[in-house]
């Protein structure tokens, strides 16, 4: 390795200045630009030049490519922004949920209007539930326990297709919403279905106390027929609760385990996916730099880029990575694991939900040596699975017709 030579200059694509070597960056479109003329997206920390489009997103500048795939357009604010927006019923519009506030939110129809619904909802002698809600419906929260201490507790989303069946198939699960266990909501990304969301429920509560719950699943499978696992569209996600956790170091060793088994995780989720449970989001890249700080160059004269992983900004108060990963950060209350692929089979869920219970109890106690020592291999954590078999039966259950040790590397990569 080399130090650049301070002589060397080049010459600035943008401002068409000499530049110092040392001094220049190269941008995305491998275009050689001095410190003045480029620009860094603050969410994928590539280089651009100062010609290239960039939008404010929220308080962040965002590259073009980022702000048009993970931000979303408010009308109300007439910024892009990270919250999600939902459509006006009276206006060809989409606000932000800050601009909601304002908006008017009709019960009997299930949506915002900017000045009111005038479509009679109100009118005593319509007593019809809505079955199906919008994206943005939030009620309270009803938590299940058979614990009254308990507070790990976990939210499943399952999103369905019922092409062909949508209304009976959605009336038949809206007796979830009636027992508090569950209600259904539209989802943009479906073509023809809707998302099953439980309310908050403990592990044991969900294996041996929710019978109403999968039996409606199995219902859902078997009766009418509504696909999941053999869809392009649908997901499976698992929201656990902060209050779970016993410390920020716990969630630390917790997100450490998941993205240093990215093999095992997606193989047991079913499912790989860079769109919408990406583990590259706590990749860190950073110039390598000698002992004088200047940035070192290969034989090549190109910038030797250090690489390494980060949970920094999944973890800070002010959190600012990408929700479509591996493990979304950005809810308040909960972490939430993206990682699966969609499934109305009831023993697939619970061996799903087995897994998340299971990353959160054996990451719960643990030492920074434990970790050095290999704690967080696939082989230390699988045997942790088969040895509580009673608690995860499920789980062992996939592990045997799904996971091969032999064909997987035991080496974890983790972050101290």
């Amino acid at each position: 390795m080399n130090t650049v030579d301070e002589e060397a200059t080049i010459e600035c694509a943008v401002c068409l200045t000499d530049t110092n070597v040392d001094d220049a960056v190269t941008t995305v479109d491998d275009e050689q630009v001095c410190m003045d003329c480029c620009r860094i997206c603050e969410r994928c920390d590539d280089m651009h030049s100062i010609n290239d489009d960039f939008e404010m997103v929220d308080d962040s500048m965002w590259c073009d490519n980022c702000a048009s795939s993970a931000a979303n357009y408010c009308d109300g604010c007439d910024i892009r922004t990270t919250m999600h927006t939902s459509r006006l019923q009276d206006r060809r519009e989409y606000w932000c949920d800050s601009c909601l506030d304002n908006a008017y939110f009709c019960e009997g129809c299930d949506g915002y209007y900017a000045d009111g619904c005038d479509n009679g909802c109100d009118s005593d002698d319509d007593d019809q539930p809505r079955v199906v809600h919008d994206y943005s419906y939030r009620p309270d929260a009803i938590f299940h326990s058979t614990d009254k201490d308990e507070r790990l507790y976990f939210g499943i989303e399952i999103e369905v297709e019922a092409r062909g069946n949508l209304g009976d198939a959605a009336n038949y699960a809206y007796q979830l919403e009636s027992k508090d266990l569950a209600y259904l909501k539209h989802d943009g990304s479906l073509q023809c279905g809707f998302e099953v969301v439980t309310h908050p429920m403990s592990h044991d509560f969900y294996k041996n106390e929710a019978h109403d719950f999968w039996t409606v699943i199995e219902g859902l499978r078997t009766d009418y027929k509504v696909k999941s696992w053999d869809t392009q569209t649908c997901g499976l996600h698992i929201h656990i609760s902060r209050t779970g956790f016993t410390n920020g170091s716990h969630m630390h060793r917790f997100l450490n385990l998941v993205y240093s088994n990215q093999e095992l995780y997606e193989a047991l989720a079913g499912r790989s996916s860079d769109q919408w449970a990406k583990f590259s989001d706590v990749i860190e890249r950073e110039y390598a730099r000698d002992s004088e700080g200047c940035r070192i160059v290969d034989v090549h004269n190109d910038y030797i880029i250090n690489i390494k992983r980060s949970f920094k900004n999944k973890l800070d108060d002010n959190r600012r990575s990408d929700r479509y990963s591996a493990v979304n950060t950005l809810n308040r209350e909960t972490l939430e694991l993206r990682i699966f692929r969609g499934t109305v089979n009831g023993n697939t869920i619970k061996a799903h939900l087995d897994l998340a219970h299971a990353s959160v109890e054996y990451t719960r106690v643990m030492s920074v040596p434990q970790v050095r020592d290999g704690a967080l291999s696939p082989s230390n954590f699988v045997a942790y699975i088969k040895a509580n078999e009673a608690l995860y039966p499920e789980l062992v259950a996939r592990l045997a017709k799904i996971w091969n040790p032999t064909l997987s590397a035991s080496r974890q990569e983790v972050s101290i």
